[in-house]
């Protein structure tokens, strides 16, 4: 659902998002002038723009960036039935009834192998167009990608094949913020097949291989197109990178308490019992749980925000509420509550959630499911 601010209408929904559309455009900004060249840019919107909302990012980004890339088919015909300019780069591999749609639509491809880019030259030439193509080499990363050693040789015959446009070449780097060293021998292999291919005439227009880390760390003239994609949201996969580029949180998760309940000691709240009063205390119920994406696994260190003070969780996050202890302090329903972002000089970061839950940033904000109203400021 999507939700342009300011309303009034914030009552009728007991949890959403708020999203702050010039963060993210700030963000872009900063990413770019942080990667320290003038790259062209490849913005990652795959997985509902990681949880911030696919088509509302899009629009932002639109005529921003050289290329928004998505993880499926679903997400590119979307940004094309919205009318979003900017072309679309697919991640990833295709099923065999997918792809004559994906060509139809004009939206770039990654090809992993010489069988994939046989295909889709036999698709576009029954189509009668041509289709762009990134070719993937995987250099350490493992997945998907032609391996580097055989890469040469394959990507000859691919470029020989008829109705395809080799574009784009890439790979991907599994731990630019921690692994310098494998990262560099990473480029170098890049590097030297790019040395290569172009021995034998073969060049391509753009060079990629730089997610957010990446685009901080690596300064080469080899690469001329970076995919961020984390920091775009104002989140960090690695807390070394703040040094490097300040990039403002673009999400807030907020909620209304619906329910305040005083316990007297040994009364308990939640599942399994796991939290039981030892003094008289104040419960307060929120409408959101793990449905809704917050994650379970939190609930022994999480925390919220209001009126610009923590509150400690009291007991499980069920499926679709969670509580929280206010001890001595008061409140009242309809209140508002704040799970992910700033309130006063408080603020809660994507980042702080998944330390309590035991994960990465990246599983917080795109667990928040669609069905969560969506409010953008711009």
């Amino acid at each position: 659902m999507t939700i342009t601010l300011p309303t009034s209408r914030l009552m009728e929904h007991g949890t959403w998002l708020e999203i702050r559309l010039d963060h993210l455009r700030y963000n872009l900004k900063a990413v770019e002038k942080a990667s320290g060249r003038k790259n062209e840019v490849l913005a990652v919107v795959k997985a509902n723009a990681y949880g911030h909302g696919l088509l509302e990012t899009a629009k932002t980004l639109d005529g921003q960036v050289r290329y928004l890339g998505v993880s499926s088919l679903l997400e590119a015909l979307d940004l094309k039935e919205h009318g979003i300019a900017t072309p679309v780069f697919l991640f990833g591999r295709l099923t065999p009834a997918e792809l004559p749609i994906a060509l139809a639509e004009e939206i770039t491809l990654s090809v992993s192998s010489y069988e994939e880019a046989e295909e889709l030259a036999s698709i576009s030439q029954s189509l009668k167009r041509l289709t762009k193509i990134h070719i993937k080499v995987d250099t350490g990363m493992g997945r998907l990608g032609i391996p580097v050693l055989q890469a040469s040789g394959t990507i000859e015959k691919i470029h020989e094949l008829p109705s395809l446009v080799p574009e784009g070449i890439y790979t991907h780097f599994p731990s630019a913020e921690s692994d310098q060293p494998f990262t560099e021998e990473q480029l170098q292999r890049f590097a030297f097949l790019l040395e290569d291919l172009g021995k034998k005439g073969i060049h391509f227009v753009y060079r990629h291989a730089a997610n957010s880390a990446g685009s901080l760390k690596i300064r080469t003239p080899v690469l001329n197109l970076i995919r961020p994609g984390l920091m775009l949201y104002g989140l960090y996969s690695d807390e070394s990178l703040r040094k490097d580029v300040q990039v403002k949180p673009i999400l807030s998760l907020k909620s209304r308490i619906i329910l305040l309940k005083k316990l007297t000691p040994g009364q308990s709240v939640g599942y399994g019992r796991t939290y039981i009063a030892k003094t008289h205390t104040l419960i307060a119920t929120l409408p959101v749980g793990y449905s809704h994406g917050y994650p379970y696994s939190a609930f022994q260190k999480a925390q919220v925000l209001y009126k610009g003070k923590r509150y400690p969780l009291a007991g499980r996050i069920s499926m679709d509420y969670l509580s929280f202890d206010l001890g001595p302090d008061s409140a009242k329903i309809g209140d508002e509550v704040t799970l992910i972002g700033p309130d006063g000089k408080e603020e809660i970061r994507t980042e702080e959630v998944a330390g309590w839950a035991g994960t990465i940033p990246y599983e917080i904000v795109t667990r928040l499911t669609s069905k969560l109203p969506r409010y953008y400021r711009s």
